[in-house]
């Protein structure tokens, strides 16, 4: 995997996946669920290994990464 095929969010956009991967590569996390394949700061590895499985939203501020697990019933 390159890290530069993972997109990086731009500030205030958000994106919903399942998580179902992470992998450090060159000082990055690359967070991987589905089609989607996202560049993330390794500062959220510990939360996202919390993740693993789960239905997540991650969402880029000017400042920083927030992340929201997902309650999914059905």
């Amino acid at each position: 995997m390159n890290i530069f095929e993972a997109y990086r969010l731009s500030p205030w956009e958000e994106c919903a996946f399942l998580l179902d991967t992470l992998i450090e590569e060159e000082g990055c996390l690359i967070a991987r669920g589905g089609r989607v394949m996202l560049r993330l700061p390794l500062t959220m590895k510990s939360d996202l290994d919390k993740s693993l499985g789960r239905r997540i939203s991650i969402l880029r501020t000017d400042t920083d990464y927030r992340m929201l697990m997902l309650n999914c019933q059905g």
